[in-house]
């Protein structure tokens, strides 16, 4: 039983170490043992373990001052599941979306690379981050809206802010919208943008295959 419950928190600890920081070993071993007699692993595969750790801290963190808590939660979990992505193409064939005829153009839906992960927090979560990457002090997040984007690249995983246009016209593509029906997340006359975040984000390798 006890090398249940501590495989269980080391594997919790490898999938969430900006929490682990945050808390501290022992307030972090404590709250994976209350997160295990509520949220059992239902198979020997550990990895999935922290899937609903976000649901849990959400319904049982007190007070203020640990709240960010959740949104640090959700971005490392948003990691792990980049990292276990499938893989998908690694560039947009261009010569392929050239052929599309113009008045065919609105109806192409653009897919996201498999690993992208789009998130909206309500801390400045970011800031963390970096810190944890560069082994510097970590401290609670301040109350900002972020906009962030994980993907999964051959070296690692790598997290960047977004500005908001770009993520509600992400979010869209990646729900299937149409390339006419996402100009509609764009806000009101920025039509023009539309060009330049396309090429932005083939560029990036997030945009990498269309139907």
């Amino acid at each position: 039983r006890t090398n249940v419950r501590e495989n269980f928190a080391l594997a919790l600890e490898a999938a969430f170490p900006l929490v682990l920081r945050c808390l501290g070993p022992e307030e972090f071993r404590q709250l994976a043992w209350s997160y295990q007699r509520a949220f059992p692993s239902p198979a020997g595969n550990l990895f999935h373990v922290g899937r609903r750790l976000t649901e849990f801290l959400a319904g049982h963190l007190r007070g203020e001052r640990d709240k960010y808590l959740v949104d640090v939660a959700r971005l490392e979990w948003a990691v792990q599941e980049a990292m276990v992505a499938a893989d998908g193409d690694e560039a947009l064939d261009l010569a392929a979306l050239a052929a599309v005829p113009a008045e065919r153009q609105g109806d192409i839906r653009f897919q996201l690379h498999p690993s992208v992960r789009l998130l909206r927090t309500g801390y400045a979560v970011f800031a963390l981050w970096e810190a944890l990457q560069a082994g510097a002090a970590v401290t609670a997040a301040v109350r900002e809206p972020e906009c962030l984007l994980v993907l999964r690249r051959v070296g690692g995983v790598e997290l960047q802010r977004l500005p908001a246009t770009d993520l509600a016209w992400l979010e869209s593509l990646q729900a299937g919208a149409t390339l006419a029906a996402a100009a509609g997340a764009l806000p009101a006359g920025q039509q023009d943008a539309l060009g330049p975040l396309l090429v932005r984000w083939v560029g990036a390798g997030v945009i990498t295959s269309f139907a």
